[in-house]
């Protein structure tokens, strides 16, 4: 769970493309990870596959001790290591359901520390998120379920996974897995889509990572490294600049052009409509403002060029509003602000407005767009700060 102490320190110069890093041997303490923070981590992925529960939670202590200590927001992920068998020849075929061990890690670690993800290292079919979600019971909603398909059943199983599942984690060279098809199918939808990245001595030579910036097609990468990368914060953040060096020369009209002619007609529900309308409608606006959950990856699918302020009001219940600002940071250019005393959907906007003249996106009498919730119905309301 993302949370701070006191004053939120928002990061607007970041690149859009959101990072994961794992918090490995090399990234674990107090100093590097205040160092990972500031280099434009947004996500911090706990490996299950290894490591004591013991050894994970010392890590977590370490990350919002740094949490409070930047100011900068950090969501908390959990890589389940998924049931395997071997074969005789080193071969790895993964099986349909959670281990003993993967309940045992979400339940007596991952809930009782508040965690925002879980990847499913070995989904098959709809029917394993249900799983998951019976098996965390009353936290179903606070926790977001990431898919990793990667096996030719996934790949075949692929629409009834992708009504399920909150994220989808894409692993270059996936037997039978079609690339473009798992991005379109997620694009549609409104899925965040994760694209895992190998790095080694702080450099990519995967042209997936370049390609995937340009056409937009990535929410988020998740950076494999080396566990002895010696200067783990400079790697993440050449790869944060070289994101955000690509974003800059990207073709926002173009890409929305593309995303418009892809979108299902009739575009449903009414909420999707607003948000696509809140990104093309008024193409002088200088910021979207969002007050509604189930508004973020709408809006985030259709990459808007401009910054988005995901405002989130500190009245609610503490379990609630931490975990919407926690999943905001793996959709593509949501900026998760902890609104401060927001009681209402009016409060919430113009501490979204004063945020956003405080940070130099907009200035008087510039426009902005806020995106709201009127009895249940989805409000587009122009504004002149």
């Amino acid at each position: 769970m993302a949370y701070v102490k006191d004053e939120q320190k928002i990061k607007i110069g970041a690149a859009k493309t959101k990072m994961v890093w794992t918090l490995g041997a090399a990234s674990r303490s107090v100093v590097m990870i205040e160092k990972l923070l500031e280099a434009g981590m947004n996500i911090a992925r706990f490996d299950f596959s290894e490591g004591s529960h013991a050894h994970h939670q010392e890590t977590i202590i370490n990350l919002r001790t740094a949490i409070r200590n930047t100011g900068i927001l950090c969501a908390v992920m959990l890589d389940t290591k998924g049931p395997e068998i071997r074969t005789g020849e080193g071969e790895t075929i993964n099986l349909p359901t959670l281990t003993r061990k993967d309940k045992v890690d979400i339940v007596q670690w991952g809930i009782p520390n508040r965690i925002d993800i879980i990847i499913l290292s070995s989904v098959h079919k709809g029917s394993d998120l249900d799983q998951v979600r019976n098996l965390l019971g009353m936290h179903a909603n606070n926790i977001m379920l990431m898919s990793k398909i990667d096996n030719e059943e996934a790949a075949a199983n692929v629409d009834e996974i992708m009504e399920k599942t909150d994220a989808v984690l894409l692993a270059r060279g996936s037997p039978g897995v079609d690339q473009k098809k798992m991005i379109d199918k997620a694009s549609a939808l409104g899925i965040p889509i994760v694209t895992a990245v190998q790095i080694l001595g702080g450099q990519t030579t995967d042209d997936d990572l370049p390609n995937a910036v340009l056409d937009c097609t990535t929410d988020c990468v998740m950076l494999l490294a080396d566990e002895e990368e010696a200067h783990p914060d400079t790697a993440l953040q050449r790869i944060s600049s070289l994101c955000k060096e690509l974003e800059s020369s990207i073709d926002y009209k173009a890409v929305q052009q593309k995303i418009r002619k892809a979108l299902p007609r009739p575009l449903q529900p009414i909420t999707a409509r607003k948000a696509a309308y809140a990104c093309w409608k008024y193409p002088k606006a200088k910021a979207i403002i969002i007050t509604a959950k189930a508004a973020v990856n709408l809006v985030a699918r259709c990459r808007p060029s401009v910054p988005v302020l995901l405002v989130v009001s500190m009245s609610e219940s503490f379990k609630w509003w931490s975990h919407v600002a926690s999943h905001g940071l793996v959709s593509r250019g949501i900026i998760p602000l902890m609104g401060a005393e927001s009681k209402t959907i009016e409060d919430m906007i113009s501490f979204g407005v004063q945020v956003a003249k405080k940070e130099g996106i907009c200035n008087a009498g510039d426009l902005v767009v806020a995106l709201r919730v009127l009895n249940g119905c989805p409000v587009l309301q122009p504004l002149h700060v």
